[in-house]
């Protein structure tokens, strides 16, 4: 069995496949659709509503709406109560299908100077799909609960590419800091 795969349904976690600009269409799987490996890792299997990666060292977070459709985390998307999960270290163009992360351990790109072990969050002018742990406490800016980086990020010029492994527990939640 390949790395990726799940032994229950076949699924390729780490596949990412063409879509159509029709919601679902020609879908593996129903969007949505989660799994629970025996690792503790959860997948949901979703679409890109917009491209979301453009080389293997984007592991985005993301905002994952009702439909099943994923795009780049803001606090305005997380506050408005899609469900944040992060991207597989893949290329992601608009449309195509794969299965984000939503809890275990995964890889996930971070601003400079990200501390490990606090929670992370965006600012409501913050990078999109980039989290950090030095979310102020100002109106639109939200933290993503039970999701923290291991090792603290970089604070180098080149930092705005730095990947951590990331610990992410149930369920990931948004909440707003305080206005």
């Amino acid at each position: 069995m390949s790395a990726g795969a799940s032994p229950v349904i076949g699924a390729n976690f780490d596949r990412v496949s063409d879509g159509t600009t029709t919601n679902g269409e020609n879908a593996e799987f129903a969007l949505n659709t989660e799994i629970a490996t025996s690792d503790g890792n959860v997948y949901r299997y979703c679409q890109a509503g917009a491209a979301i990666s453009t080389t293997l060292n984007e592991p985005f977070a993301l905002a994952i709406d009702e439909d099943g459709q994923a795009v780049l985390l803001t606090a305005a998307l997380g506050l408005a109560g899609h469900r944040v999960g992060v991207a597989p270290r893949q290329i992601i163009a608009d449309n195509a299908y794969f299965w984000a992360r939503m809890r275990g351990t995964f890889s996930i790109r971070v601003t400079a100077s990200t501390a490990a072990d606090v929670l992370l969050g965006i600012g409501g002018v913050g990078a999109s799909g980039r989290l950090a742990s030095s979310v102020t406490a100002s109106a639109g800016n939200m933290v993503v609960q039970g999701l923290v980086i291991t090792a603290a990020a970089s604070a180098s010029a080149s930092a705005g590419n730095t990947i951590r492994t990331a610990l992410a527990t149930w369920p990931l939640a948004t909440t707003a800091v305080a206005d």
